[in-house]
């Protein structure tokens, strides 16, 4: 399973773009009749967006920790390798969605495609969801809980596939769960 896309291939993207801004530079000032050269552009036309990269990341990484560094989510965010910054770049540079922004894992590829409007992720497969406890289409997780034939109990799972391969023992009737 992939994580996010990586901060170098970001920063190497926001070069080439300003690679580019440098090399058109270099012309339109050659056609204007202004020599500056071809190397003081492309110093230029790179300097200036990483620079205003850096200046950018420094301050939104600054802003977070005094506004949210005492939030748990948002040092959990952090702590799985979420970046404010970063996740906030449009699609040229960030290529990753929305929910893999937010959840950091790679979304499966499927035959469905889930809605737009479901926000969560399995923790599991990666796979959006339609609410944070719900069970995850793709690959079931969630679906933990049974009724017991016998008193009528809800039973959680204890472990992953307990129902199906050994059973769970009811805790007040004692009878087995199989699903």
């Amino acid at each position: 399973m992939s994580t996010r896309t990586s901060r170098l291939v970001i920063v190497t993207r926001l070069g080439l773009v300003g690679f580019i801004g440098g090399f058109l530079l270099f012309y339109l000032t050659g056609i204007l009749g202004i020599n500056w050269g071809f190397i003081p552009c492309m110093v230029g036309g790179i300097a200036g967006p990483l620079g205003l990269l850096l200046f950018s990341w420094t301050g939104v990484r600054l802003i977070g920790a005094v506004c949210y560094g005492h939030d748990p989510a948002y040092r959990k965010y952090i702590a799985k390798g979420g970046d404010p910054y970063f996740d906030g770049l449009p699609p040229p540079f960030n290529s990753d969605s929305w929910t893999q922004r937010i959840g950091g894992l790679r979304e499966p590829v499927t035959d469905f495609i889930p809605p737009e409007h479901w926000r969560f992720q399995c923790p599991r497969c990666g796979a959006r969801v339609e609410h944070g406890n719900s069970m995850c289409w793709n690959c079931g997780h969630g679906n933990d809980l049974s009724q017991c034939h016998g008193c009528g109990t809800i039973v959680r799972e204890p472990s992953f596939g307990a129902f199906e391969t050994t059973g769970v023992i009811c805790p007040n009737c004692n009878s087995v769960i199989r699903n």
